[in-house]
């Protein structure tokens, strides 16, 4: 299946790399569909694209190698919207901001949650933690605050 990109241009990708979001990502209420485009050998890093806007692009990080420690319940509504059952079909991505060279962070409060078996997602927000929207990956920084 191909997939047009502003960022890409046109990719060919698999129809199994589709994510179906059960509930849409914050603040893009029309995109529910989007491809999952291979990451570059062990890269923390991944996007996904939107199957309708060219223009849609996500850079989504496994958050585990930057937060080691990063750890949270997923609420049983959650487990039974995307069909969980096996907290080996669970995937957890955070999507990452580039501002500049000097300001990288990743969304630790709002994850997203995919269940890798039925390739359907869901973004969360966690309540009740001290994590932040704005975790910095470079590490000076993260030692200023």
């Amino acid at each position: 299946m191909k997939v047009q990109s502003a960022r890409f241009g046109e990719i060919e990708v698999a129809e199994d790399s589709v994510l179906q979001f059960v509930s849409a990502i914050l603040g893009f209420q029309e995109e529910t569909q989007y491809v999952l485009i291979p990451q570059v050998e062990e890269s923390p890093f991944q996007y996904i694209q939107s199957m309708r806007d060219p223009n849609l692009t996500f850079v989504l990080a496994d958050p585990f190698p930057f937060c080691a420690d990063y750890e949270f319940n997923i609420e049983e509504r959650w487990l039974q919207k995307l069909d969980l059952h096996s907290q080996e079909d669970v995937d957890i991505r955070v999507i990452t901001t580039v501002r500049s060279a000097s300001d990288i962070s990743i969304n630790l409060k709002a994850p997203i949650i995919i269940n890798k078996r039925n390739k359907e997602a869901i973004q969360i927000v966690l309540d009740n933690t001290e994590y932040s929207t704005r975790y910095s990956l470079l590490t000076e920084q993260r030692e200023a605050e």
